[in-house]
């Protein structure tokens, strides 16, 4: 047996499990370093916290600089644009939350040319954009992923004295930064010449909404619709939003939060946790199927009785030999 003096025991922690009906998510912001945190220190603290949880999505706005390296017109043209797609769609939401919509404003049938072009013209002019509309946070959204049989479970660890809390993880979400502002730019009619608006009159005005089919390639069949995807789309689209209200990590409300949900309050009433299974279940569970070089034969089962056999040593009857 090896000796445990080059390495002792230096603390022991009584380890609790919390209340695992809480939700605990864990926020990742893939782009963002953890030196320069969304909080109201650094001036960037959430403003609006959503989610749909059923459809497990996931949106948070942070505040934009707006003071240095900020375009002001085009901050003033895609807050009017977000502003004017909400009342269109009566605070619907843009990009998966809404389902890919892709209906635009009614607008006779003109359409609007992505950013980039030097023909772009979101509103008639100038003088229609409403300048309290700027354009001052940055939404953020990711996706919930359901639990699958076998996927890792995540533990926040909290120590108090000599008690190790471990509060499990409802899900980890990646939140990346959003563009419902080019979303609300492009449903936006573009304002056209005395020649265009003729042009229009002359012909029939042309449907906004498009059905879209999503289609995969198989290797078989060649193609087939995604059903599955355009009923979940559906449901992200028609699923309203529930707004939280988000407290900042250095405020008092917080940390009553940390107290009450990540920490055991009544350690004397907790039961005490009995293991289901013994090291040789374990083992099992946790290594690759067992083979014995010598005896390729003996797997598994039999393996595991040939080593316990050997663990027991010789029978009375071999000794007294």
């Amino acid at each position: 047996m090896a000796s445990t003096e080059d390495d002792p025991v230096i603390a022991s922690y009584d380890v609790v499990l919390t209340d695992s009906e809480i939700s605990r998510y864990v926020f990742q912001y893939l782009d963002r370093p953890a030196s320069k945190p969304y909080n109201e220190r650094r001036g960037q603290k959430p403003t609006v916290m959503r989610m749909k949880t059923d459809s497990g999505l996931v949106e948070m706005e942070v505040p934009i600089f707006t003071r240095c390296t900020y375009d002001v017109d085009k901050g003033i043209r895609y807050g009017d644009a977000l502003k004017k797609g909400r009342l269109a769609r009566n605070g619907g939401a843009y990009g998966m939350a809404g389902g890919f919509s892709t209906g635009g404003i009614p607008s006779g049938g003109n359409r609007v040319k992505s950013e980039g072009r030097d023909d772009v013209e979101v509103l008639d002019s100038k003088k229609g954009m409403d300048p309290s509309a700027l354009l001052r946070t940055q939404p953020l959204g990711g996706r919930i992923k359901p639990s699958e049989e076998g996927d890792p479970v995540y533990m926040l660890a909290t120590f108090k004295g000599k008690t190790l809390h471990l509060s499990p993880v409802s899900a980890v979400v990646q939140l990346q930064p959003q563009v419902h502002h080019l979303d609300a730019a492009d449903e936006l009619p573009k304002a056209r010449g005395a020649k265009g608006r003729k042009e229009d009159e002359d012909r029939p005005a042309e449907a906004e909404a498009r059905a879209i089919d999503v289609k995969v390639k198989g290797a078989e069949d060649g193609g087939a619709v995604l059903h599955g995807n355009l009923d979940l789309l559906k449901r992200m689209q028609e699923e309203q939003w529930r707004n939280f209200e988000w407290v900042d990590a250095e405020t008092e409300d917080s940390w009553y939060t940390y107290e009450n949900y990540m920490m055991s309050q009544k350690l004397d009433e907790l039961p005490e946790l009995k293991a289901t299974i013994n090291s040789e279940q374990y083992l099992d569970g946790m290594s690759a199927p067992r083979i014995d070089p010598a005896r390729p034969e003996m797997t598994g089962w039999a393996m595991k009785q040939n080593r316990q056999k050997q663990m027991e040593g010789p029978s009375d009857s071999e000794d007294e030999a």
